[in-house]
């Protein structure tokens, strides 16, 4: 059974422009407790911190890069999805620097070699900070498709969504929910081999709070969780859980990818924990 990071979403949507988008999968140094300063690019999105986060408020331009922290890779990362009560707010705290840093790239579809097998693609984007795999995305102006994953590499991996999965649904409020199922198309394929499977994401937003990131604090923050079910062959089925922190201009900011089958909605172990890092 593959491993269920290919299908784990990553709708990072900064709208802080740090560098170049590039097609090299990302060096990850140590982290350092100086990520440097947000750039102008701020500036194209004014929040009016209500707690919903619409269509405008959220940027998928190719060629945004952001700086993450994160835990190094085969390392489990433990954390505290619930928060507690501060002065009668709730509040998450993911400030630490432990782990290393990567950039996080919104790259252009057209320029990979699977552009033909999506083509109304826009986005791709790496499912964790290795980026081997990507996802390939189009933002619509209620909602965002998830058309399907691809390798970096070329014809190693191939899934397609028929029909594309809706993945995010505009404005993003609390009291959000839905289901999007789909499956691969034929010709798909995983680590070069043949491969199906039929997949359903379950989104919800039950809460907003106060979110406290490495050299940043941010109010009225949404945590989104989502359960990526896949049912493939030989009757097995699997699980995933995400969740991510999303607020007003910055998109997401924080998000954590569970291990396989885990039974919790809210885990206290991230194969990956990654938030933004300024």
């Amino acid at each position: 059974m593959p491993t269920l990071s290919s299908w784990s979403l990553l709708l990072v949507a900064p709208a802080v422009v740090l560098a170049a988008c590039g097609t090299q999968a990302p060096d990850t140094p140590p982290a350092r407790a100086d990520f440097g300063l947000a750039p102008d690019a701020l500036e194209l999105c004014l929040p009016n911190n209500d707690g919903v986060v619409e269509r405008q408020k959220v940027n998928f331009i190719t060629g945004l890069s952001a700086d993450v922290v994160a835990n190094p890779p085969g390392t489990l990362a433990t954390f505290d999805p619930r928060g507690r009560l501060v002065d009668g707010q709730l509040e998450w705290d993911l400030s630490t620097i432990d782990g290393v840093v990567a950039p996080l790239r919104v790259e252009a579809a057209r320029d990979f070699w699977f552009a033909k097998h999506f083509p109304d693609g826009e986005i791709a984007m790496g499912t964790t900070v290795k980026a081997d795999t990507l996802q390939v995305l189009r933002a619509e102006s209620d909602r965002v498709l998830l058309l399907g994953m691809a390798s970096r590499q070329p014809e190693q991996t191939l899934l397609v969504y028929s029909p594309p999965v809706v993945a995010m649904r505009f404005p993003m409020q609390v009291g959000q929910s839905f289901t999007s199922s789909s499956e691969l198309k034929d010709g798909s394929k995983l680590n070069g081999l043949p491969f199906y499977s039929q997949d359903s994401y379950e989104v919800r937003i039950n809460v907003e709070g106060m979110l406290r990131l490495p050299h940043l604090r941010l109010h009225r923050v949404l945590r989104l969780e989502t359960l990526v079910t896949i049912h493939t062959f030989g009757n097995v089925t699997k699980t995933t859980r995400q969740l991510q922190w999303f607020t007003e201009c910055y998109g997401e900011v924080a998000r954590a990818l569970s291990q396989t089958d885990e039974k919790e909605a809210l885990f206290t172990q991230a194969t990956e924990l990654r938030r933004l890092a300024l």
